[in-house]
């Protein structure tokens, strides 16, 4: 759940995110969202939504971030259809910029789809939801999982397959959100 808030320390809007109480109770799944919420807190692009606090409060995980006014990328196709392509590679240019710049800071994003873009007024979109990314140097090249996260229509074939994500997957559902949208 993602709720529009007022920080009263900074008087300021933000949005908090609260995680699902089950992933909350999970001692391994609390330090891994720790590590990487802390990484993800260090980002900082313009096309990337601003993390500003994490934590756990009443046996629930959760996340303070900028407050993005706004429509996810997916509620748009929806509503409009075919974009223009000029339109289209505006926009994915932003989210290409945000998600390379996580890449170069050594996150993998892992989750990226078009619920996971905001789109604001004046066009300028935001990519939001690190909070199943991965940090590179916690991926072994051999990994395997039985669980697979993301949102299967957009995740990539190593993901599909259970094999560790890397930049490449991030990049392959770009991919395929571009190609939604035209």
């Amino acid at each position: 759940m993602v709720y529009r808030a007022q920080d009263l320390m900074l008087e300021r809007t933000v949005a908090i995110k609260l995680l699902r109480a089950d992933f909350s109770k999970d001692p391994d799944f609390r330090e891994r969202f720790r590590q990487e919420a802390k990484a993800a807190a260090n980002l900082s692009h313009p096309n990337i939504v601003t993390v500003h606090d994490f934590g756990l409060d009443s046996g629930r995980l959760f996340i303070v971030m900028e407050f993005v006014p706004g429509t996810d990328l997916k509620t748009i196709i929806q509503q409009r259809g075919r974009f223009p392509i000029e339109e289209a590679i505006a926009l994915i240019v932003q989210a290409c910029a945000g998600i390379g710049y996580a890449h170069r800071a050594g996150l993998v994003h892992c989750d990226v789809k078009p619920q996971n873009m905001l789109v604001t007024p004046d066009k300028r979109l935001k990519v939001v939801d690190f909070g199943i990314a991965r940090a590179l140097t916690t991926i072994a090249p051999e990994e395997q999982a039985d669980i697979v996260w993301g949102s299967p229509q957009y995740f990539s074939p190593e993901q599909a397959a259970g094999n560790a994500p890397s930049p490449a997957s991030d990049v392959y559902s770009l991919g395929v959100i571009l190609y939604e949208m035209l």
